[in-house]
């Protein structure tokens, strides 16, 4: 019996599945470590700073004063979590609405840098006192808050439809209620909580609902991100 070796173009063949499944895994972990990395800095910022108030200040509080640049790095990791899930998902066969919701995806993950680069004024600063950094730093910060919703509801949409994620459609499911549900809670806290003036300040305890919300982001990227790498794998 004779053994034919296999042919160059047989061997192309055999290494161009877990090639190509292997960078959007990759991709997926970046996203994964990224997202717990930005939770542990976040933690580490509230135990090193204790003169930003839990009860009224936001998050983005820690970029100013003394380790201000920790939470700058935090926006920036945070960023890299959505960009390369946005990544991971763009680049393996998927359907209309998860490609869509990538995209939207990675328009928050820019959001998200923006709001990282140019720091926040303090949160009772009034708007006609806004500095231009500030400006800018709300813009970004909003542009990622209301873009991440979209791009979790299309994203789960789209995978759930995908024969790899089947077993796992329920929990993407309970995933993606998190952050609609978390920005929801926020907006009618901010509504009820603000006065006639509409200036935040001690009296507005605004800060634990803001934190439930990052949370509820944070979260939602960093099982994605582990679902989506460990299905790449296996699919």
């Amino acid at each position: 019996m004779t053994l034919t070796p296999p042919s160059p173009h047989q061997d192309d063949r055999l290494t161009a599945a877990p090639t190509g499944r292997a960078f959007p895994a990759r991709a997926a972990g970046i996203s994964l470590v990224a997202g717990v990395a930005f939770l542990l800095l976040l933690v580490l910022l509230h135990l090193i700073r204790p003169d930003v108030s839990t009860s009224w200040q936001t998050t983005s509080e820690y970029a100013l004063g003394e380790f201000g640049w920790l939470m700058v790095v935090a926006f920036l990791l945070s960023a890299v979590g959505y960009g390369t899930l946005a990544i991971a998902l763009l680049v393996r066969p998927q359907r209309l609405p998860t490609r869509i919701g990538a995209v939207i995806l990675a328009v928050a993950a820019v959001g998200t840098v923006i709001g990282g680069v140019f720091v926040t004024d303090p949160i009772d600063t009034p708007q006609d006192q806004l500095s231009a950094s500030g400006t800018l730093h709300g813009l970004g910060a909003g542009l990622a808050l209301m873009f991440l919703p979209v791009a979790v509801l299309l994203i789960t949409a789209g995978l759930t439809r995908d024969s790899a994620f089947s077993t796992v459609k329920r929990g993407l499911w309970w995933t993606a209620v998190l952050p609609p549900a978390a920005l929801v809670m926020f907006m009618v806290a901010q509504t009820v909580l603000l006065g006639a003036d509409g200036r935040f300040g001690p009296d507005v305890p605004i800060g634990w609902p803001e934190r439930l919300l990052v949370l509820a982001y944070a979260a939602w990227q960093i099982i994605v991100a582990r679902i989506v790498s460990r299905r790449t794998v296996r699919s």
